[in-house]
């Protein structure tokens, strides 16, 4: 059950270099001894506000992905990876993953306060490249679309 649509190639690319950029300033900060990332709210701060817009990045093109679909519409954040994975855009992995992360985004959205700075520091060593499958899987499939001929653009 494979979706063929054409996606908007500005929006999924410029999205993609600003998760780029995103995951360099946190590889920065992943070589940080746990000790100083721990010590410094400098640093935990600056990983869970790139986390977040890393998360946000993934939710935002999966969104664009889904809603041109234009047959099922995501009740929340989560059905959005779901229905990646339904249409195997992403693989059951990632599907996994990436539903983890959406959860951990709402979590510090809402429970702010209940923040522990060594999960954020786990996700650093651990996670980072769940947004680089991400963006391989939808690289992947819609290759035609995002890497052709730089000269046609496709929208919708």
């Amino acid at each position: 059950m494979c979706l063929r649509i054409k996606v908007n190639r500005d929006l999924i690319l410029t999205r993609f270099n600003k998760l780029d950029q995103l995951l360099e300033n946190l590889r920065e900060l992943k070589e940080i001894g746990k000790d100083e990332f721990l010590s410094n709210y400098k640093n935990y701060f600056a990983a869970q506000r790139a986390l977040e817009i890393c998360i946000n990045i993934c939710i935002d093109i999966g969104n664009h992905i889904v809603t041109l679909n234009n047959k099922e519409k995501p009740e929340t954040f989560t059905d959005i990876i779901k229905i990646l994975a339904k249409h195997e855009i992403i693989n059951e992995e990632l599907k996994t993953q990436l539903t983890k992360m959406v959860r951990f985004r709402n979590f510090l959205g809402h429970f702010y306060l209940e923040i522990d700075n060594e999960v954020i520091y786990n996700i650093l060593q651990n996670n980072l490249k769940d947004f680089h499958s991400f963006k391989e899987a939808v690289l992947r499939k819609f290759k035609e679309d995002l890497i052709g001929d730089s000269n046609h653009k496709n929208t919708t």
